[in-house]
């Protein structure tokens, strides 16, 4: 249902809950506002299968005052997909951010990914897909939320709050997202693996030219080379944050050669390098 903050704030107060967000640090740097660094916050990673990832992890942060300058600030740049907003009657925080922590990590093939549910266009997307019915078991104990999908705010009120099990078959993660947003949670994905495993050089790099405008051209050479794979284009942002192979004549193809060649040569090329 489409919303203004200003009505949904108002509403949650007379009906006497508590304010949250799901923040997503890595855009709160960019916001023109800062929030107070008093208050109560929890990082959502600490204690889950992630909690080395906690540095970068989603926060659980609560809202004491709705008329804050930098809360009213933050809700005029939805762009800038700093995360959402709920809604809780007065509960245990330990308890409110257990119900996301448990949420945090995917078994997928095999594997252990994790679920975004700080982006607001993916938690967006999945509370609108979602049957009236299924939306407790994404919310748990929160009683309403409010976040920007893109283009404007929708709220996500839940009929029945409560704590739930994570389902086996949870229905949010049957659901494919569109090209855009897929898009935008990959890029993501990257900004957080760099931090994480390069953030070294990453600063390096930042001292000279902004993060957004470099990953955009080395995905743009990717996509030239037929490098599409996650881990080809891994390859060619951690060699080309390190100046001694940024500009090696390697990265440039042969003739005729294609796509995985081109790679498997440059592997070995700098891989024999550095022996």
């Amino acid at each position: 249902m489409t919303t203004s903050p200003a009505h949904w704030l108002s509403e949650q107060q007379r009906l006497g809950r508590d304010l949250y967000l799901i923040l997503d640090p890595l855009a709160e740097a960019e916001l023109r506002a800062s929030r107070p660094a008093s208050g109560t916050s929890l990082n959502l990673y600490e204690g889950s299968e992630v909690s080395h990832l906690a540095a970068i992890g989603p926060r659980l942060v609560g809202v004491e005052d709705a008329e804050a300058d930098w809360l009213l600030a933050w809700l005029t740049q939805p762009e800038r997909n700093w995360g959402w907003l709920l809604s809780a009657k007065p509960l245990d925080l330990q308890r409110l951010a257990g119900h996301w922590t448990q949420r945090s990590v995917v078994r997928e093939q095999g594997r252990h990914v994790l679920y975004r549910f700080q982006d607001n266009r993916v938690i967006a997307r999945h509370l609108q897909a979602l049957e009236p019915e299924q939306r407790p078991l994404l919310l748990g104990p929160f009683a309403s939320g409010l976040a920007w999908d893109g283009q404007r705010w929708q709220r996500f009120d839940n009929p029945a709050p409560g704590h739930y099990p994570v389902p086996g078959d949870a229905p949010w993660l049957q659901l494919p997202e569109p090209g855009a947003v897929a898009q935008a949670i990959r890029r993501h994905n990257l900004e957080q693996w760099l931090w994480q495993s390069h953030c070294a050089a990453l600063c390096r790099l930042l001292e000279k030219q902004d993060l957004v405008s470099w990953l955009d051209e080395q995905l743009a050479q990717a996509d030239i080379w037929g490098w599409h794979t996650n881990e080809a284009v891994k390859f060619l942002l951690a060699h080309q944050l390190q100046p001694a192979w940024a500009g090696h004549a390697a990265w440039s193809p042969r003739e005729g050669e294609l796509p995985e060649a081109h790679l498997a040569r440059c592997r070995r090329t700098f891989s024999e390098a550095m022996a």
